[in-house]
């Protein structure tokens, strides 16, 4: 069994090819249960962020699992033109064994974001892993992968200062609000969308003493909890032109497959404001607002391209926290590729635990049909000191074999052991491997 990944992000590829292939994270379980399927894997997993689509799976035969993701890849942008499926096969990464398990240390831990070092990703890996597991395509190998993948994320925040020198998407999209207006605290701001992204842009309006934020959003009950929470006003899209009319500048974050705010929309609301400038923030992958409406007077439009222009500028104060976090990464990857490999030798152990399990029972079986005077309590002494002699003979071959796990003497040890207590050894690793997300 091998670690596959196969995927695109902002920094690999053109952002109007990834806002196309987008998929909202919410179909993440659907995505897995069906890539799992369709393309006959041992397990699936679908991260997908406003700044990356992947697909994490296993295979027996990695350029298969490969060839096999591209196919599903391809298959479900049914808009994506001739053109467009060249720019995915230019763009796109596939890594096997080591280099995919690093790929996801790397992700989870902030080094392959856009803003490195960034928290949001953690959660969103998660969210990811537990949606996989509620969709029941993951094995032993993807839990092992994904869970200590978590457990690095977590660790390298604590125990590193990767996230000292990190600004998340929102707080660059304040930051640069601020540099282009001078202030904000005393303008009036519209958040479009109730989601993760927008709450986080909250706090740092919020922390830039902002007294006015109107929050439009789909649904007017979530755009409401969002508000609520920080004591400002809640809208429904009904009223978005209004709002529009109002704000200095507007902060965008839905999850919407189609423009929120065309360029229609914006000549009306500037036609009615001509005097005040309006500023766009556009953080959403597909983008919410039509760009063509930059070339409206007064209007300046800025999105995720130039959020991470800015991300990149960040980037040499992070250089030696980076240097930190790798040390860990690769530490990991040597543990799991030790445990990897310790996967074939686990029907060999089963096998001897078994074979010594059958001769302790059948001795003792003999011995206490003999000792038929024994009393029961004495009975129990005696099968625990069975058991106890049983476990002490087979402890110290186990450990000697587990220690050898990735070397070149590991398979020559098992051949051994196999021989001399002739052992009947089952053909898969996973015969003997429990199953099941365990956090």
């Amino acid at each position: 069994m091998d670690s596959v990944v196969v995927g695109l992000n902002i920094k690999s590829a053109p952002f109007e090819l990834l806002e196309k292939l987008s998929i909202h994270h919410s179909l993440n379980a659907s995505c897995a249960r069906d890539l799992k399927t369709t393309a006959r894997l041992s397990a699936a997993v679908v991260l997908s962020t406003c700044n990356r689509l992947e697909f994490y799976v296993t295979s027996d035969d990695p350029e298969r699992g490969v060839e096999a993701v591209w196919s599903y890849f391809t298959s479900q942008g049914q808009t994506i033109t001739e053109h467009e499926r060249m720019l995915l096969r230019e763009h796109m990464y596939a890594y096997s064994g080591d280099m995919a398990v690093r790929h996801l240390f790397e992700v989870v831990t902030g080094l392959d974001s856009l803003i490195v070092g960034e928290a949001e990703i953690l959660g969103q890996v998660s969210r990811a892993y537990d949606a996989a597991c509620k969709a029941g395509t993951t094995d032993k190998f993807v839990n092992v992968w994904f869970q200590r993948a978590l457990h690095l994320g977590k660790k390298v925040r604590h125990e590193t200062c990767i996230g000292r020198y990190s600004m998340s998407v929102g707080r660059i999209a304040v930051e640069l609000a601020v540099r282009e207006l001078g202030e904000v605290k005393d303008k009036r701001v519209l958040i479009l969308g109730a989601g993760e992204m927008s709450e986080l842009t909250m706090k740092y309006l919020v922390a830039h003493e902002v007294s006015v934020v109107m929050v439009s959003n789909r649904s007017l009950d979530k755009a409401r909890t969002l508000a609520d929470r920080y004591g400002f006003e809640a809208h429904s899209l009904e009223g978005l032109a209004a709002c529009l009319e109002k704000a200095d500048v507007v902060f965008s974050a839905t999850s919407s497959k189609a423009c929120m705010i065309d360029r229609a929309l914006v000549e009306r609301t500037m036609a009615a404001r001509p005097d005040r400038p309006l500023l766009f923030v556009d953080m959403a992958v597909p983008r919410d607002v039509d760009p063509s409406a930059a070339d409206v007077p007064g209007v300046s439009i800025y999105n995720i391209n130039e959020l991470r222009d800015e991300a990149d500028a960040n980037r040499l104060k992070r250089a030696t926290a980076e240097k930190s976090v790798r040390r860990f990464i690769e530490e990991e990857v040597a543990d799991f590729r030790r445990w990897a490999q310790s996967l074939e030798l686990v029907p060999v152990i089963a096998a001897f635990r078994q074979h010594a399990e059958q001769i302790k029972r059948a001795r003792l079986d003999v011995a206490l049909e003999r000792l038929s005077g024994l009393t029961p309590s004495q009975k129990k002494q005696v099968r625990v000191l069975a058991t106890t002699i049983t476990d002490e003979f087979v402890h110290e071959p186990i450990e000697s074999l587990n220690a050898q796990a990735g070397s070149a003497k590991s398979r020559e040890y098992a051949r051994m052991l196999q021989e001399l207590f002739a052992l009947e050894v089952a053909r898969s690793a996973g015969d003997a491997a429990e199953r099941g997300c365990v956090r």
